[in-house]
């Protein structure tokens, strides 16, 4: 009965010096999962900035944003091409203000006029589409 009183002591303080061992573990692991979180925050951040500033336009306030619109175009080809087909559409829109169109149905009745040579062929790159656009709209 002594040598079981004896080695309660030893097997709780075994469990507590576990336990904070696992404790502590888990601390360096969140801190460490933490601090590789921010740093891929960060790297993020770094990229869209960089990626902002290659697309700046260097235009006056009120005129056309070539590379803005270029890449509108390039990430919004299948449904410019389908709001062209039908005359209107939130994109055309949005494309009008990258192009200071103020009349954003006169370019969509002309992109519907127009379809063919702005989308029937693939091969026709987004900055020819902006170009054409631009030219030719009012």
């Amino acid at each position: 009965m002594i040598q079981s009183r004896h080695r309660r002591p030893i097997v709780v303080i075994g469990l507590m010096s576990a336990l904070l061992l696992l404790a502590g573990c888990t601390a360096l692991s969140s801190t460490t999962r933490r601090a590789g979180q921010a740093s891929v925050t960060t790297l993020k951040g770094v990229a869209h900035v960089s990626r902002a500033t290659s697309h700046a336009s260097v235009t006056r306030p009120d005129g056309p944003r070539y590379a803005d619109a270029d890449a509108f175009v390039r990430s919004q080809r299948p449904q410019l091409a389908r709001q062209a087909a039908v005359g209107g559409g939130e994109d055309i829109d949005a494309l009008a203000v990258l192009l200071n169109k103020p009349d954003h149905r006169a370019l969509a009745r002309w992109m519907q006029a127009h379809y063919r040579a702005l989308f029937s062929d693939r091969s026709v790159s987004a900055s020819t589409i902006v170009s054409r656009i631009d030219a030719q709209a009012g």
